[in-house]
């Protein structure tokens, strides 16, 4: 498990604010689902937290976002701004 999948709950909701105006806002954050004998991972209070938007697109890992933000600081919004289009624009076909 790469540790940078996880994030606190206060990263996960400063980061759904600035992406307020991407895919209708985030509607959610929420941990995946884990089947079988494994749980989400976490440690202290990192979690394995993902947003959900308005407009249906889900499953961007809060830890990876800050990731990307941190890497790429002038363009990351314009990545995940892409990345939702694509998943929604695969969902409406």
């Amino acid at each position: 498990m790469n540790p940078n999948q996880l994030a606190t709950i206060e990263e996960a909701k400063a980061i759904a604010l600035q992406l307020s105006t991407v895919g209708n806002g985030v509607k959610d954050i929420y941990i995946p689902q884990y089947d079988g004998p494994y749980t989400a991972p976490e440690v202290g209070n990192s979690k394995f937290y993902h947003l959900r938007f308005n407009n249906g697109a889900e499953g961007f890992n809060v830890g990876l976002v800050r990731t990307l933000m941190k890497q790429c600081p002038t363009t990351w919004l314009n990545m995940v701004t892409t990345e939702i289009r694509y998943q929604v624009k695969d969902m409406q076909n």
